[in-house]
């Protein structure tokens, strides 16, 4: 219960903060890329560049995520049980719910299938460390990453 609660309170910060950095559609911050309605990135003169953008976005995203997220659950842990485990289970409900936003972005394919398991893996064990005497296995999200990286590659 407490889990959901955390996810959903990491889904309320997150929509908030995206809410405020929408850019209008059809502009560019950078302008140096763009992706065309086919799913072809193109470069600024509009020549089709042969990767999939959305898969490169996601690939990114994600992969910037996961190192972001994985250090605050170091720090996290270090802080121990019971109130450590509380604050490991929050780090992986928000980055679970920071990958899951980039899925529904990409629509779909081998890369969000991957992308995915990871935050899958990263709520389970979010859900696990809520109880303040278990230390989950990790094993099933270092297999995710490694799929997902794979997946990118």
């Amino acid at each position: 219960m407490r889990a959901t609660v955390l996810q959903v309170f990491a889904v309320v910060v997150l929509l908030g903060g995206v809410a405020g950095c929408e850019q209008e559609a059809g502009s560019s911050a950078s302008g140096a890329t763009t992706t065309a309605s086919g799913g072809q990135a193109t470069d600024k003169g509009g020549q089709a560049t042969g990767k999939s953008g959305d898969a490169k976005a996601v690939c990114a995203a994600v992969d910037g995520d996961i190192k972001a997220i994985l250090p605050k659950v170091a720090e996290a842990e270090a802080i121990g049980p019971p109130a450590g485990h509380h604050a490991v289970s929050a780090a992986y409900s928000a980055g679970a719910a920071v990958i899951y936003s980039h899925i529904t972005e990409a629509g779909g394919g081998p890369v969000a299938g991957a992308a995915k398991q990871v935050a899958d893996a990263m709520g389970a064990i979010a859900d696990k460390y809520v109880d303040a005497m278990s230390k989950p296995d990790k094993a099933p999200l270092n297999a995710a990453i490694e799929a997902f990286r794979a997946a990118c590659a």
